[in-house]
């Protein structure tokens, strides 16, 4: 017992060490748990369906959708294909439920479209059949969901590419007339005289559904699908100007 006694009364210098090695393997213990605590909750975290999103189970819609706009009023006008184009059909996120609009009038497969400044979406060109576009335009307006018939274009287009400028007018280019013939001249809808402006200076024979930009220097850049990218200025009668070629050849 006296000996047990005398040990432990010697033991201190020991024990001071082992405690400072108990204390690092602690210190290194609670860092380890602290670590797999922060990876645990950056993973549920990344798997949060508010922070990456999630997909619902497929869903049974009317038609299928090839057209989509996301509107102002937070809704999605969307319409399908071919012989169904002419079925436009306005889902709500909020409800999970597609109500169908009235009809357009025409076959609005294969057109171009983009916003105006007031939010109404333009909607250009239009289906007859493969390759054989319609000269129609229209606006929708989505605050009472209905379509404005616009004078026609010069021409029919299928497959063209509208792009909103920075004036808020509309430029509308390329398009197939018929299997054989692109319409070549790109038009600009100017909102407040409610008219096309013609670029008849600026013919261009472009592919289906050109990729268009407003670009900063005011032009719109054409970056495809063709090799050549060019510059469109829309001002009078418009102008091209080649800026460089891709790599490849056409990009579809």
């Amino acid at each position: 017992m006296g000996w047990k006694l005398l040990y432990h009364l010697h033991r201190p210098a020991k024990s001071c060490s082992c405690s400072s090695d108990g204390l690092k393997v602690r210190l290194l213990a609670l860092r380890c748990f602290a670590v797999a605590q922060f990876i645990t909750i950056s993973s549920l975290s990344a798997q949060d369906p508010a922070t990456v999103g999630q997909f619902s189970p497929v869903m049974t819609w009317p038609y299928k959708v090839v057209h989509a706009h996301l509107l102002p009023t937070g809704k999605v006008l969307w319409w399908p294909s071919f012989d169904q184009g002419d079925n436009p059909t306005l889902w709500d996120p909020s409800t999970n439920t597609n109500t169908p609009l009235a009809h357009v009038g025409a076959n609005i497969f294969c057109s171009g479209h983009a916003f105006l400044p007031n939010g109404q979406l333009l909607v250009a060109g239009g289906h007859q059949t493969s390759w054989v576009g319609l000269p129609n335009a229209y606006t929708f307006n989505p605050l009472d969901n209905s379509w404005t018939r616009l004078p026609d274009m010069n021409n029919g287009r299928w497959y063209p590419t509208n792009t909103t400028l920075p004036t808020g007018n509309v430029l509308v280019i390329s398009g197939t007339i018929s299997s054989n013939e692109t319409n070549v001249e790109p038009q600009v809808w100017q909102s407040a005289t409610g008219s096309w402006r013609n670029l008849t200076a600026a013919h261009m024979a472009l592919p289906f559904y050109p990729f268009m930009f407003v670009a900063p220097n005011g032009k719109v850049f054409c970056a495809g699908p063709s090799q050549t990218s060019r510059y469109l200025d829309v001002s009078g009668s418009g102008s091209w100007s080649s800026v460089a070629n891709s790599n490849y050849g056409t990009r579809n």
